[in-house]
């Protein structure tokens, strides 16, 4: 992503040396919070925190949902896992600041799962508890858990 003051030449080069590399580049043409992918991943985050923390889905259909459609080996949830709820957390966090929206704050049990030390894959317990975590299972997309 480049401020107001990129000339648009210099993009080129850097595409080219982030291929070079063997990455994909993602142009980000104007300023915004989480660039490309995490405001994308922000957003599916927010209504699977959002549906989980009001009590609509149960968190391991939300992620067997998300594992169907997409055909990806974990769901919304065992990825936060895998980054850290403490982390989550304060990258929602950084979104209310941001905004001051109250749809943005997290929601109170995610805050509650932080307080009992359930972190994710770090702390052995998160969403859902490691090694061995149900996501994994061979019948856990036939909700056989």
């Amino acid at each position: 992503m480049g401020g107001t003051k990129t000339r648009p030449e210099f993009f080129d080069p850097v595409r080219k040396f982030i291929r070079s590399l063997d990455l994909i580049p993602l142009t980000v043409r104007k300023e915004i919070l989480g660039f490309c992918f995490n405001s994308i991943w922000r957003a599916v985050k927010k209504q699977a925190l959002y549906m989980w923390g009001n009590g609509f889905v149960d968190l391991k259909d939300i992620d067997r949902a998300w594992m169907s459609f997409t055909g990806m080996p974990q769901g919304p949830f065992a990825m936060m896992d895998m980054v850290g709820l403490d982390v989550v957390y304060d990258i929602e966090m950084s979104y209310y600041n941001d905004s001051k929206d109250p749809k943005d704050m997290p929601p109170a049990a995610l805050r509650e799962k932080i307080d009992r030390k359930e972190m994710g894959i770090k702390t052995g317990k998160g969403f859902y508890t490691y090694p061995g975590p149900e996501w994994a299972k061979p019948n856990f997309l036939k909700g056989e858990d």
